[in-house]
């Protein structure tokens, strides 16, 4: 049975990570050191599912809001449905090109329409 993990990454005791796991945690962690994140890690949790890994995830990021958890990444795989194109349509906070990124505040199109 597979597990997801939730783990921290600190620095002098101040929480400055929080991510996600489905590896064996000190994999994952070695990765991370080998990529220039000398933090210490901390296993924090482990679930039966990847829903409540990443509601935990989510939950510990709003309360610690650490430093190198910006904006969770976009998935512009997802397929979305003509209502929720719809539903984009005039807001500020979408690209208005391609209606699948989110822009700055002041533009109109993402950088990667802006381009073409």
């Amino acid at each position: 049975m597979r597990t997801y993990t939730v783990y921290k990454g600190e620095v002098a005791g101040k929480i400055v990570y929080i991510g996600t796991t489905v590896q064996k945690p000190s994999l994952r962690f070695n990765w991370h050191r080998a990529n220039g994140k000398n933090f210490k890690f901390t296993v924090l949790s482990t679930h039966d599912s990847p829903e409540a890994m990443l509601e935990e995830e989510l939950r510990l990021i709003k309360l610690y809001n650490p430093c190198f958890n910006k904006r969770r990444k976009q998935n512009l795989n997802v397929p979305l449905t003509s209502e929720q194109l719809d539903a984009r349509k005039g807001d500020s906070h979408w690209c208005q090109c391609c209606l699948k990124r989110h822009v700055n505040s002041g533009y109109s199109c993402c950088y990667y329409c802006s381009r073409i």
